[in-house]
């Protein structure tokens, strides 16, 4: 049931005149009828009858008019809320760790604007504390943080959860046991969120090391580069060393221990409506476990 022929039999049967109604829909009186025709072929009911010289409505016309009317009314309503939504446009702050900004906004944002392309996107580049810092102060719409927080005023997503992998480089795994490198070399770590050192905490009390030398980077691509060049050992997402692994240059040790680290995008909840930060709040959900691939 086309809905063109709906509304011409809405304005006929409003009008109660072919004419009239043809004038008013800047149609041709036989386009009218031809309508009028279809629709009542379709449903196999007469719609109008004529008595003297006035047009009047069948039962069915009366039943499919007040049908009509209903119908259009929801979609005037639809239209009217589509114009007041309007299309996403503005500036949209999002902040996340340098690993993140990295390996993954570059390819969701290149998507999202291709969709949206009157949004301007500034990226913040900062740890996860701070992330959750400015979040709470309305700096910043979106983050994404290391870790999960819990917090009222907050909507808290989980996007990823990783394995973490304690690695070393492949010339100390060669020429050293497990507890020669735990006493010998420092366990390199970096200053993220609480959430993230809690996970750390909680991983090494639960293989019994208590680390006798601690070097704290800025990142975790920092940690690799430091683990690579022999510095310690360190403890990283497998992503991240997924092809250092398969080479052979970093090499995993206590892997009977196992722990995953989550990635969750925040915001205010008060601000989840917002048609833009709703927008590409969905985007993130939706590409970032296939960010690798776009």
């Amino acid at each position: 049931m086309e809905l063109r022929n709906l509304k011409t039999f809405q304005v006929v049967a409003e009008c109660l005149n072919f004419t009239k109604a043809a004038e008013k829909l800047n149609f041709t009186q036989p386009t009218v009828t031809a309508q009028i025709q279809a629709l009542e072929n379709e449903l196999n009911q007469l719609l109008f009858f004529r008595a003297g010289k006035k047009n009047h409505l069948t039962p069915a016309g009366q039943l499919l008019k007040r049908y009509t009317d209903e119908l259009f009314l929801i979609v005037d309503e639809m239209e009217s809320a589509m114009m007041e939504l309007g299309k996403p446009s503005g500036y949209l702050t999002v902040a996340a760790p340098e690993y993140y900004c990295t390996n993954y906004f570059p390819s969701i944002v290149s998507e999202f604007l291709r969709t949206f392309p009157d949004v301007h996107i500034h990226l913040v580049s900062c740890g996860s504390d701070e992330v959750i810092k400015g979040i709470e102060a309305n700096s910043y719409d979106l983050g994404v943080i290391a870790g999960e927080v819990s917090k009222s005023s907050m909507n808290n997503i989980i996007l990823d959860e990783e394995e973490l992998l304690l690695v070393v480089a492949k010339d100390i795994y060669e020429q050293y046991q497990d507890d020669v490198i735990f006493n010998q070399y420092p366990f390199i770590n970096f200053r993220i969120s609480m959430s993230y050192q809690r996970t750390i905490e909680q991983f090494l009390q639960q293989a019994n090391l208590n680390p006798r030398k601690t070097i704290q980077f800025g990142s975790e691509e920092a940690i690799k580069r430091a683990v690579l060049n022999g510095t310690g050992y360190g403890l990283l997402s497998g992503n991240l060393i997924s092809k250092e692994i398969a080479s052979g240059d970093l090499v995993p040790i206590l892997t009977d221990q196992t722990i995953a680290l989550k990635t969750s995008l925040i915001y205010l909840k008060k601000k989840e409506e917002k048609n833009i930060q709703k927008s590409f709040s969905d985007v993130i959900q939706s590409l970032w476990s296939k960010a690798d691939e776009l």
